[in-house]
């Protein structure tokens, strides 16, 4: 199964997937770094895409707010947003967290 965790910094991403999906499921972490990481080594961030099939993948929302004066901040903002679209056609679960309550976007919870 592919799920995305969306949502807010703080928001209790990591302890609800924990919860629904068990200690041992396969768990990407702060997918936002990685695709900051990968951006400032020159290479193309939807490369992850194929890598996050069948994982529980954390993202923080980072598109919501004032947007940056710095353009690679602006880059980085739009590279996340369109690998969490990418990812959202692909995945079986789609959660967004607000306070630590799962909203569902997409699919079902186990």
């Amino acid at each position: 199964m592919t799920a995305l965790y969306i949502g807010g910094a703080g928001q209790g991403k990591y302890a609800l997937a924990r919860r629904i999906h068990g200690a041992e499921a396969p768990l990407v972490d702060a997918l936002h770094e990685r695709v900051r990481d990968i951006l400032v080594q020159g290479g193309d961030p939807m490369e992850l895409l194929p890598t996050l099939q069948d994982q529980i993948v954390l993202c923080d929302e980072v598109g919501c707010g004032v947007v940056p004066l710095e353009r690679g901040e602006r880059d980085w903002r739009e590279a996340v947003g369109r690998l969490c679209c990418a990812l959202a056609a692909r995945a079986d679960l789609v959660v967004r967290v607000t306070a630590g309550l799962p909203q569902v976007l997409k699919g079902e919870l186990p």
